[in-house]
């Protein structure tokens, strides 16, 4: 089966990681798996990261402007539609993606043959504004699958309400050859570090991390530090809102992190933004590397946290009173660690993700 993923770049993100995995995984089950980019970056982020069976192609040589890579996609579509209808599936992520995928509808006539349109929606419950949550509704009508990665109450009204045949939940899966979970135990006299990685802009409500490190340092003095990874727009203002918390000793901002398997290595607890009972795929990485996750919950609507595989909660005084009780508990700790790696073994796989999608794209061929 020939597959196409379309996406606008591979820079550091959840859904780009996705890509990656799903990708690779696919080629190693005997796929014929292909990558269109709408323009190129440094490939030692992401790209190199692809298997080398894996083509890929861009719209355009390099960046130009917001609007460039979006004006060129008619025109490439028809320049290249001898070589788009030999795809079977067509699998859009992100603006970028799922834009290209209603392009291909609308143009599918000039293909002479059926190709299948999978839409995946990476934005579920991430602090999405209206505008975008609509968007990603109302573009769904245009796929033969539409995917979601979570699930929350604005999107199970909208299915229910429409009586949507077409969208599926499919949780994000990664590789587990991460090493074997080995955490810290820590001591009496360890100084406790509470990290996390994110794209530090609004829609991700990074601020959200601050407040729960700085109810924590409250609790626990110079027992903990605090490692926030990630780059983004809204980095100045957190390291103001950091200063006014009085976190500046405590908190160290390492930018754009490139190494994550570095990064979490220095870390004892790792701290996720969770869409109901499904993390990032930051904090999938944090679990497969043995590093116990705790959750601020996104969905203001969701009560079941303190059951979930990954706790949460709403809000970062609770959630920072919990890190404080596993602390003072470094043995329940350890074992939160251990099942957690257990559940993800089992239901965030890569391999788990690669069946699920396949046996939609295998599907929409009977």
């Amino acid at each position: 089966m020939k597959i196409l993923q379309v996406l606008p770049h591979l820079k550091k993100g959840g859904a780009e990681k996705v890509v990656i995995e799903l990708s690779n995984s696919l080629v190693y089950s005997g796929e014929d798996v292909s990558v269109l980019l709408a323009y190129p970056v440094d490939p030692t982020i992401n790209q190199e990261f692809l298997d080398n069976r894996i083509q890929v192609n861009f719209v355009l040589n390099a960046y130009k402007n917001k609007y460039s890579h979006y004006l060129k996609l008619p025109y490439w579509i028809i320049r290249n539609r001898k070589t788009l209808k030999s795809f079977d599936v067509i699998h859009c992520h992100l603006t970028y993606g799922l834009i290209f995928g209603f392009l291909i509808w609308i143009l599918q006539k000039a293909f002479g043959r059926k190709i299948v349109l999978v839409g995946t929606c990476h934005l579920v419950g991430a602090g999405v504004g209206t505008f975008p949550r609509i968007f990603n509704q109302y573009i769904s009508y245009f796929f033969d699958y539409f995917v979601l990665m979570a699930q929350d109450a604005k999107w199970r009204h909208f299915i229910g309400k429409q009586g949507k045949k077409n969208v599926f939940i499919i949780t994000n899966g990664i590789s587990s050859k991460s090493p074997k979970p080995i955490r810290h135990q820590g001591s009496k006299n360890k100084v406790w570090k509470i990290g996390t990685i994110s794209r530090l802009e609004a829609e991700r409500k990074p601020w959200l991390f601050i407040e729960t490190f700085a109810h924590t340092h409250k609790l626990m003095g110079d027992n903990v530090e605090f490692l926030l990874g990630g780059e983004g727009s809204e980095r100045e203002s957190l390291q103001i809102q950091a200063e006014h918390l009085d976190l500046s000793k405590s908190l160290k901002m390492s930018g754009l992190v490139l190494n994550p398997n570095a990064f979490l290595k220095a870390i004892d607890i790792y701290i996720s933004m969770n869409v109901e009972e499904i993390t990032g795929i930051a904090g999938l990485e944090a679990v497969f590397s043995g590093i116990p996750v705790i959750g601020i919950q996104l969905s203001q609507s969701y009560v079941n946290g303190s059951n979930d595989w990954i706790w949460s909660n709403q809000d970062p005084t609770s959630v920072a009173q919990k890190i404080v009780d596993y602390i003072k508990n470094p043995t329940q700790l350890a074992v939160i660690g251990k099942e957690q790696y257990k559940i993800a073994s089992k239901k965030f796989s890569v391999e788990r993700m690669r069946d699920e999608y396949l046996a939609l794209y295998k599907d929409s061929k009977k």
